[in-house]
C-alpha cells in the first residue's frame, strides 16, 4: 500500500515536489519558476501511484516460477530457461522496499529536515509484516499440514515466528519456504534507520550530502556483490543459506535506495531531466528490463532452485536480476505518473488491486501449489502449467484477500492510533514540505 501525507503547512508550499512536476507533465531540464500552481501542486499528497502495479508484477512472477517448476515445464521444456528465472520477482520486491522505505530518509537528509522517527518506522514495519505471516504460517503448517518437515517444539516455533529460520541450516528450508525473503526484509528494516543515522552524520550542505549518499550506496552495492562472490566459492550448508542473508543482498536494496536518493535530489533541486521525463522513457526502460531477463535466461544458470552456481555465473545472475528490477521501476519513479500506456497499466484497478494483496499472495501461493500437486492430483511434474497456475493463483488471491480484509487492514489501522512513539504533547518543528510529504511513502 502507498500511504498519503496530510496537506503541508502553508508556510512551506513554495517547495516544489517531483510529484507536482509529474502532474504537470513537465520535461524541462533546470529549475522551474514558482507560480501559484506550484503551491497547489505541492499541497497535494505525495505518493507513487504505480507501485502497487509493480508489486502485482513481482507477485505473478514468483507464482509463475513455482508453478512452472511443479508442473514440470521448467525442467522438461525449452521455455524452462525463462520460467526458472522468474524468481527475479524477489529482486523487484527488494528494490521496491529499498526505494519506498529509504526515500523519506533520503529526502530529509538532502533537505536538512527531521528524519522519520525510528520507533514509528519499526512499529509500522512490524504491523505490516508479522501478523499476516503468523496467520499464514499457523494455518498452512498446523491446519493444512503442508510442510511435514517443520521442526516440532516451542523452540522451533519461536524460530519460525521470529523469521530467523534462514540463519539455521536445519530450519532454513522448512516452514513457509519462500519466507526466506521476509527474513531478509526484516533484517533490512532493522538496518535501515541505523544506516540512515550514520550516512547523515556531519552533513554540511545538500550537495555534500547527495555525494555522501551516492558514495555510501556504492559501498553497499560493492559489499553485496563482493560477499556473494566469496560465498559462491564456498560449499557448505552455512555458506549456501548465507546467500539469502541481508549483507549478500545489499546490492539489490542499494539499487532501490539509489532511486530514492536521485528522486529526492531532483525534487529538492526542482529539476526534470528531459530523458527521464520523455514519453518514450517507460517503453525504453521496460525493453531494457526484458533484455536483462533474456540475458540472464541464457546465462547457463541451473534451472534447479537448489543448485549452487559457479561464482562468476552466480555474480552475473545477481547483477542482471538487479538491473531488470531497476529498469522495471524507473517509469514508476520518474516522469508524469498519470500519462502513458505503461503507467496506465500499473495504475489500472485490477492490477493495482492485485498489488494491494500481493503480500498475501506471496505468503499463501506455495501452500496451494503443494496442496494441488501432492494432495489433490498427486501429479508432481505432470500437471499442465495453465491448470496449476490458475488453481494456485486463484486460491492464493482468495486467501490473500481474506487475510488483507480480516487481518492486515484492521491491524494496519492501529499504526495511527498507537501514539506512544510520536511524543504527543511535545512541540516539534517539522521538516520542509517536500520532506514531510515524501516521508509518507511506505510499502
Amino acid at each position: 500500500m502507498v500511504d498519503v501525507a496530510p496537506v503541508p503547512a502553508p508556510e512551506a508550499v513554495d517547495e516544489v515536489s517531483d510529484s507536482a512536476i509529474d502532474e504537470r507533465g513537465g520535461r524541462r531540464w533546470g529549475r522551474r519558476r514558482r507560480t501559484p500552481a506550484h503551491g497547489a501542486a505541492t499541497a497535494r499528497p505525495r505518493h507513487f501511484p504505480c507501485f502497487d502495479g509493480l508489486r502485482a508484477i513481482a507477485a505473478v512472477l514468483v507464482v509463475l516460477v513455482h508453478t512452472s517448476f511443479a508442473s514440470g515445464l521448467t525442467l522438461r521444456s525449452s521455455a524452462g530457461i525463462y520460467t526458472a528465472r522468474f524468481e527475479i520477482g524477489v529482486a523487484v520486491f527488494f528494490l521496491i522496499s529499498g526505494f519506498l522505505l529509504y526515500r523519506p530518509f533520503a529526502a530529509s537528509h538532502i533537505a536538512g529536515g527531521a528524519a522519520p522517527a525510528t520507533g514509528k518506522f519499526w512499529v509500522r514495519r512490524f504491523l505490516r509484516i508479522m501478523p499476516a505471516y503468523w496467520l499464514a504460517f499457523i494455518i498452512t503448517n498446523y491446519v493444512m499440514h503442508i510442510d511435514t518437515k517443520v521442526h516440532p517444539g516451542w523452540h522451533s516455533l519461536l524460530i519460525y515466528l521470529g523469521l530467523v529460520q534462514i540463519y539455521l541450516p536445519s530450519h532454513a528450508l522448512t516452514g513457509i519456504t519462500q519466507a526466506w525473503s521476509l527474513c531478509t526484509e526484516i533484517a533490512f528494516y532493522l538496518f535501515l534507520p541505523l544506516y540512515a543515522v550514520l550516512v547523515v552524520r556531519g552533513r554540511r550542505s545538500d550537495r555534500h550530502q547527495f555525494t555522501r549518499e551516492l558514495v555510501a550506496l556504492a559501498g553497499l552495492f560493492g559489499v553485496g556483490l563482493g560477499l556473494r562472490f566469496w560465498l559462491l566459492h564456498l560449499h557448505s550448508p552455512l555458506a549456501y543459506i548465507a546467500l539469502e542473508w541481508l549483507p549478500s543482498c545489499f546490492d539489490l536494496f542499494a539499487l532501490g535506495m539509489f532511486l530514492a536518493v536521485l528522486s529526492s535530489w531532483l525534487a529538492h533541486r526542482h529539476v526534470t531531466p528531459r530523458w527521464l521525463w520523455h514519453p518514450a522513457m517507460p517503453w525504453v526502460s521496460w525493453m531494457v528490463a526484458v533484455g536483462m531477463l533474456w540475458a540472464v535466461s541464457h546465462l547457463g544458470v541451473s534451472r534447479s532452485p537448489l543448485e549452487h552456481n559457479p561464482p562468476g555465473r552466480g555474480l552475473a545472475q545477481e547483477v542482471l536480476y538487479g538491473l531488470f528490477a531497476f529498469f522495471l521501476l524507473l517509469p514508476a519513479v520518474f516522469g508524469p505518473q498519470r500519462t502513458g500506456t505503461i503507467r496506465w497499466f500499473l495504475r489500472c484497478k485490477p492490477v493495482a488491486a492485485l498489488g494491494v494483496v500481493s503480500y498475501g499472495v506471496y505468503l499463501w501461493h506455495q501452500a496451494w501449489v503443494d496442496m494441488y500437486v501432492f494432495r489433490w492430483t498427486g501429479a508432481l511434474f505432470r500437471v499442465p502449467l495453465p491448470e496449476l497456475f490458475g488453481a494456485a493463483f486463484g486460491l492464493a488471491v482468495a486467501s490473500a484477500t481474506a487475510s488483507y480484509v480480516l487481518v492486515e487492514r484492521p491491524i494496519l489501522g492501529l499504526k495511527d492510533r498507537l501514539g506512544w512513539w510520536s511524543g504527543s504533547g511535545r512541540t516539534r518543528t517539522g521538516p520542509p514540505a517536500s520532506v514531510r510529504t515524501a516521508a509518507s511513502v511506505t510499502d
